[in-house]
């Protein structure tokens, strides 16, 4: 009995040890982490609170706008004709994106070649930044007098000034892009015996896709601006004027209609807004979780 109850007895005094061993680690970060448990919780809060408020405030003052906006706009314009001016967007839009299809259909293989040969690259390159901000409109004069020599049609041939100062964005960032070609991949490329179309589709294209969508993106939005001053051309007493919304635009400019001049920069806004959230942004995501050559 005396050897039980010193057993028991020992077993009795490790009670608080064990008690403290396993209250000492956790009692004290608790007690010091208290107030910074706290103050995160308040902060926490504190940053839900800010962000609902700031975002019921921008839907207000937003739903504010639109109403403000719409009831100016149609004081002076009609719902027909509004539907007309997102008609003349579509037409513009159409431009758009043959033009920046066709210069990308041009310039992506000049652009890969150049860059695939460096000491031609730093002497293109910088031509092709001075052709982009070289003023298109100076040549406007030289189609007028094409168009009208040889009677063609205007719908058409007014369309390739927009594309014409913005298409070198295309160029150098191709350019950009296949510079940037690891040496050792066109090397295994060429070992592998690879054809063109082969090399093109499993190497080059990769490669070059996000550059290009870069300036895809930029010769895109610069061609919509462009339409403004390429879709109405003056020349001396000569006006050649194509259907679209640039066109829409410059003439109710000229008029001093603002109503019109204000719907019709909203109406452009919204067709790149679409433009951009709907194909530019899904491509530069799917450039840079595809094809970064750093990733």
């Amino acid at each position: 009995t005396l050897l039980r109850r010193a057993v028991v007895m020992r077993r009795v005094a490790r009670i608080p040890a064990l008690i403290r061993r396993r209250l000492v680690p956790v009692l004290p970060r608790r007690a010091e982490s208290a107030p910074l448990v706290l103050l995160r919780h308040f902060i926490r809060r504190e940053e839900r609170l800010l962000t609902r408020l700031w975002r019921y405030g921008l839907i207000i003052a937003v739903s504010a706008l639109s109403i403000g906006f719409a009831r100016y706009v149609t004081a002076a314009v009609s719902y027909r004709e509004i539907g007309d001016v997102f008609l003349y967007g579509a037409a513009t839009a159409a431009r758009v994106v043959v033009l920046v299809a066709l210069a990308s259909l041009i310039w992506v293989p000049v652009g890969v070649w150049v860059g695939e040969r460096p000491r031609v690259a730093r002497a293109v390159q910088p031509l092709a930044q001075f052709l982009a901000a070289f003023p298109a409109n100076l040549l406007f004069p030289l189609a007028v007098m094409g168009i009208v020599h040889y009677h063609l049609n205007v719908q058409i041939w007014l369309s390739p000034l927009m594309i014409l100062g913005t298409q070198w964005y295309i160029l150098f960032n191709v350019i950009a892009g296949a510079s940037l070609l690891p040496g050792d991949l066109r090397e295994i490329a060429r070992n592998l015996g690879l054809g063109r179309w082969q090399r093109w589709r499993r190497l080059i294209l990769p490669a070059i896709f996000p550059s290009f969508v870069t300036g895809g993106l930029t010769a895109f939005g610069g061609a919509w601006n462009a339409s403004v001053v390429a879709e109405v051309v003056n020349w001396g007493n000569t006006q050649l004027t194509a259907t679209g919304l640039g066109a829409y635009i410059a003439q109710q400019t000229a008029a001093g209609d603002h109503p019109r001049v204000a719907l019709g920069i909203v109406v452009m806004s919204l067709y790149v807004l679409v433009f951009n959230r709907f194909v530019w942004r899904p491509l530069h995501r799917y450039a840079e979780e595809r094809f970064s050559l750093g990733g």
